[in-house]
């Protein structure tokens, strides 16, 4: 691998590899003419001549698109960040686009002079408000670079979320037939208590500190006043995003645009009225407005631009930098048999394999996870804390959600970047054990034990632990805590008492974060980027290339691949209620199950 590595980057270039290959072809079978072996000769030839073909054929037709051309993207259903890691999973799953590939294809988009235009359809987008502020602001690049860009809304309804990504456009088009549903911004959850209560199920659960409000859908049956508190907090961030955007890209007074985030229900000709939207229409007409009057079709669809702009990124020795992805649950041992989720293992010790690899300057370690395992977060910060010791920049990304063990991740970092609608902090600990007794007795099985101790059975999932084994507990619990906001302290350069004033197990949007201290700015992964690329000293003008570390392998996650592509409707039925995404249900529900302490943020579904 090095070997290659060490050839690309003497012979720059994919182009300039293949031509001297194929040099090297020709003058092989010139020298073998010339000392008397046609035969060989003849063959070097027709390899070079058929891999001259292959290479214009398969490789620069595809990538070739037309002078102002118009970029078209469609998006639709729950968005990953990233393909999946196996390649066989990539093979037989509905992986495209994602939201690395749309980075990829905007960010060029804004710079490519042969595109004049960008049209995005929006037919039913499933993101948090953190991700619709990235697709916001990468569309919005492209029309600041001088091009059309034209939003059309086409799903059976469209919410604040995906509106707020149609606002990036110079012009919105909706559908006659879809509603738009401004109502705001909300979060919350289910609370199970009385039905864990009428199956004779007890929960017990501790909390550090009252903020901390993960386990309260098993205790209570409503939320705390504390975690009403922050979410009411978060949710009137939301809300003033979504209010700051409308009146700047829609030009409406922000008394007037605030009116209209919670309008309710409107029309699509309500919508026109109201300014929100600029016309009725179809996604047909405005691809005939957009094409030329030539033969040629200039509508370029995302896989065609996205091969158009990997064979046409030049930059000779472009440099590194690793990207290091956090999605989902986090976990230590064995992983689930689906699903995303953050390995606290894998992932250490992909940070650990890039802050040893002298090709690489720095490390962007990107996080959405709402926490999870106390020992795999653990893993990934020291691993994190090691790449720095060596030298080696890390800068983390926030998407929708890097809360509790998601935040613990972060926080050694050298920089930490977060849309202001990213749900980020959470710094606490719960633990959370289920008391199966009463059931089984009222099913009439009884459970009996030997023990040496009283207390040999008090992680029996037969009995509620005594007062006693509660309060020892509650001592191991809180010393967690005070780990966790010690190095919270250490890594943000705060005082003790700042950091505990900030912690207490609260969660915060990244606005109000950055405005704390516990985040550096706010941005995307672009920014994140940018910022890594300035702490590894890499001049302006460079070139630079992201790397995924480790990189996707045909036979990783065989054993996951093999498993039917839907999730199982249990773990489906599990991210409908709690209001988590899909892919992160398998994870999420081993945490629940398994109890135990955990760095677990509250649900967020809404």
């Amino acid at each position: 691998m090095m070997k290659f590595e060490a050839l690309n980057r003497l012979i720059p270039g994919r182009s300039m590899r293949i031509a001297m290959a194929l040099a090297g072809l020709i003058v092989g079978g010139i020298f073998a003419f010339r000392h008397g072996m046609p035969e060989l000769s003849t063959a070097l030839i027709v390899v070079a001549a058929t891999m001259a073909a292959a290479f214009v054929g398969l490789v620069v037709m595809p990538a070739r698109i037309p002078r102002e051309a118009t970029l078209e993207i469609r998006l639709e259903g729950a968005l990953r960040e990233r393909a999946p890691r196996s390649l066989l999973q990539r093979f037989r799953s509905h992986w495209f686009p994602t939201l690395d590939d749309l980075r990829a294809a905007l960010g060029a988009a804004a710079r490519d002079p042969k595109l004049r235009a960008l049209i995005v359809e929006l037919g039913g987008l499933q993101v948090g408000f953190a991700t619709a502020q990235e697709l916001h602001d990468l569309i919005a690049a492209v029309k600041r670079a001088g091009k059309r860009v034209v939003a059309v809304m086409a799903a059976d309804h469209v919410n604040a979320r995906e509106y707020l990504v149609a606002c990036g456009a110079s012009q919105i088009v909706v559908n006659p037939d879809t509603p738009l549903i401004m109502l705001g911004a909300m979060a919350g959850s289910i609370f199970v208590k009385r039905g864990l209560d009428k199956l004779h199920i007890e929960t017990q659960a501790l909390q550090w500190k009252e903020y901390k409000g993960a386990a309260e859908i098993f205790t209570r049956n409503s939320m705390s006043a504390p975690l009403r508190e922050s979410l009411e907090a978060i949710v009137s961030d939301w809300e003033q995003i979504l209010v700051d955007t409308i009146a700047a890209d829609r030009a409406i007074e922000t008394a007037r645009a605030r009116e209209l985030a919670g309008a309710g229900f409107l029309s699509a000709r309500a919508a026109c009225d109201a300014r929100l939207a600029d016309r009725l229409g179809y996604i047909e007409e405005v691809r005939t407005e957009l094409e030329p009057q030539r033969g040629e079709t200039a509508i370029v669809g995302l896989v065609r631009y996205l091969r158009h702009v990997a064979f046409s990124f030049r930059g000779r020795r472009p440099h590194r930098i690793a990207l290091v992805y956090g999605v989902g649950p986090i976990i230590a041992g064995e992983p689930p048999p689906s699903g995303d989720f953050i390995s606290g293992e894998a992932t250490a010790a992909a940070i650990r394999d890039a802050g040893l690899n002298p090709a690489v300057r720095a490390i962007v370690f990107r996080v959405n996870s709402p926490g999870g395992s106390a020992v795999g977060s653990d893993l990934i910060w020291r691993a994190v804390k090691q790449a720095r010791e060596r030298g080696k920049p890390v800068v983390v990304s926030m998407g929708d959600v890097a809360g509790s063990g998601g935040y613990y991740v972060a926080m050694g970092a050298d920089a930490i970047v977060a849309e202001p609608g990213t749900v980020t902090g959470s710094i606490g600990v719960i633990y959370t054990k289920f008391n199966l007794g009463g059931l089984m007795a009222s099913m009439g099985i009884n459970v009996d034990f030997a023990k040496t101790r009283a207390v040999s059975d008090a992680l029996s999932p037969t009995r509620a632990m005594s007062e006693a084994e509660l309060a020892q507990l509650n001592a191991v619990v809180g010393e967690l805590y005070g780990n966790f906001t010690a190095k919270v302290a250490e890594g943000r350069r705060l005082a003790p008492e700042q950091a505990e004033e900030l912690a207490r197990g609260r969660v915060w949007s990244g606005r109000a974060a950055r405005e704390r201290g516990l985040v550096d700015e706010l941005g995307g992964l672009g920014r994140a980027v940018e910022i890594a690329r300035a702490k590894a000293g890499i001049a302006p003008d460079a070139a630079h290339v992201l790397t995924e570390m480790p990189p996707p392998s045909m036979f990783l996650g065989m054993k996951v691949a093999l498993i039917p592509a839907e999730m199982a409707w249990e773990a489906g039925m599990l991210a409908e209620i709690f209001g988590v995404p899909r892919r992160w249900a398998p994870a999420m529900l081993r945490l629940v199950l398994q109890g135990g302490a955990m760095l677990l943020c509250p649900w967020l579904g809404g």
